[in-house]
């Protein structure tokens, strides 16, 4: 749950059991770890959702296991609900979330926060396998797994597999058992992006541990949102959003209230996207899901023809 979804509890779930609830996606979207944005883009809740549903069946296929049941509408998914421990060590290692992001990198490209790392010295070329400072959209072969905490009031990134293990109480070999899953769900995603000429520079999974304690997905994956794909020089995901603000005084008002820490109340209020940006990014969520899923869900021009005429345009206007 969170600021573009909503969760809905059927079935809390115990100690001993899993549960059951719906995530509802909404058309809302957050960045810069503001939370909910004033503005709506039309359809990407149901664009989102059935991205994820398609790529839970297709992991499913491989053997991979995931919290997803079904769907109970376009923008409704059913899943298995665990425990959510934030304080404190569990009694046992099942039945719960993971209490963490697992980030996976195939290429440095713009926006990563891989650079703002850099640039603070929070980590160093080496640490990402290279001799010298890297440069914008840079592969990384083998890719790179990342881990940030999830329950944090930000996003924070550990430094090592030391403070990853200390924070979540798991051992070397649980973490090589989560860091194999995010590798094998960012294969399944490099292998469809590929198909559609897409690239895919990097996204996040989160898992959970079942009423067993065997690992599965959780959340949901593979999606604009949760992933960065570019085709043919769009930045096909979330970044589109962010590039808008990147750069802002609003940007830079918020790098300062988060640095402070200053409660939410006294963070900036963003200013509202103009509304031919919004209806292109809408156009663009809907056509990138009837690509991926490889269905018509949505009556809107391909990619292609976004790319050709309406991205153009926004170009020129200098809204992209």
């Amino acid at each position: 749950m969170g600021s573009v979804k909503d969760l809905k509890i059927i079935e809390a779930p115990t100690r001993d059991k899993e549960g059951v609830g719906v995530f509802e996606f909404s058309d809302r979207y957050s960045i810069f770890d503001y939370g909910e944005m004033p503005d709506e883009i039309e359809g990407k809740g149901e664009a989102l959702c059935l991205i994820g549903a398609y790529n839970f069946k297709e992991l499913e296929k491989r053997g991979i296991k995931s919290h997803f049941m079904g769907l109970d509408a376009r923008n409704r998914m059913k899943v298995k609900v665990v425990n959510v421990i934030k304080d404190g060590e569990p009694e046992e290692y099942r039945n719960m979330m993971v209490p963490l992001e697992i980030i996976y990198r195939n290429i440095l490209g713009e926006g990563s926060s891989v650079f703002k790392r850099l640039e603070r010295g929070e980590i160093e070329p080496s640490d990402l396998g290279f001799d010298s400072y890297p440069a914008v959209d840079t592969p990384l072969d083998p890719p790179i797994i990342d881990f940030s905490t999830k329950y944090e009031k930000f996003d924070r990134y550990f430094k090592n597999l030391d403070e990853v293990k200390e924070h979540a109480g798991f051992d070397d070999d649980m973490i090589d058992v989560i860091k194999d899953l995010a590798m094998r769900v960012n294969g399944f995603i490099n292998e469809r992006a590929n198909a559609l000429g897409w690239e895919h520079l990097d996204g996040k999974v989160e898992a959970a541990l079942d009423s067993n304690g065997e690992l599965m997905l959780a959340d949901v994956l593979g999606t604009l949102d949760e992933d960065r794909f570019e085709y043919k020089g769009l930045k096909l995901s979330k970044q589109m959003l962010r590039n808008y603000y990147r750069g802002t005084e609003w940007e830079k008002e918020m790098d300062r209230v988060k640095d402070q820490d200053l409660p939410k109340e006294e963070w900036p209020a963003p200013p509202k996207m103009p509304e031919k940006l919004i209806k292109f990014v809408s156009d663009m969520y809907k056509a990138a899901c009837n690509e991926w899923t490889g269905e018509k869900h949505f009556d809107v021009k391909s990619l292609d023809e976004l790319i050709e005429e309406d991205y153009r345009e926004l170009k020129e206007d200098g809204l992209a």
